[in-house]
């Protein structure tokens, strides 16, 4: 129960939040270059979990390259958790092979700022930089139709 309160406590407040919390965090491409979300960005898709990870960069690298930049969307990997030789050596090598562009992040504040549930992906839509809604999905097709709603 306590954990339900939390986390909606958590949304509730991530809610008209400024887009600027989330432009704050450091973000780097796969092949270590730094870059920064977009002011006119409307959609925000994270993952925190290697299983909701794949499965949005499945379905991805399934799009045409220019996929995200043509919805105003940008997807973050939040691989903060992940240990940094298995990063270096196995995850970071295998991002470098997809066409469209990662934005990864290895702070552990960023959850707080984009909120998770455990096994989805995490939606956040943005009007006039500010969140206005928050949604989760785990599969393709609800991927597929939260970016092209």
């Amino acid at each position: 129960m306590y954990k339900l309160l939390l986390l909606f406590v958590i949304v509730i407040s991530s809610l008209d939040a400024d887009l600027a919390k989330l432009v704050k965090f450091k973000y780097v491409s796969p092949h270590g270059e730094e870059i920064k979300i977009s002011k006119d960005v409307k959609l925000i898709i994270a993952t925190f979990e290697k299983d909701s990870g794949a499965l949005a960069n499945s379905y991805f690298d399934e799009q045409e390259p220019t996929y995200l930049q043509r919805h105003h969307a940008v997807f973050i990997a939040d691989i903060n958790k992940m240990p940094t030789i298995i990063t270096k050596m196995f995850a970071l090598p295998k991002l470098r092979k997809y066409k469209h562009p990662i934005f990864i992040n290895y702070d552990e504040k960023f959850e707080e700022a984009a909120t998770s549930k455990e096994g989805k992906i995490t939606i956040l839509y943005i009007e006039e930089e500010k969140i206005k809604e928050i949604s989760y999905v785990s599969t393709q097709q609800e991927l597929k139709e939260a970016i092209e709603k």
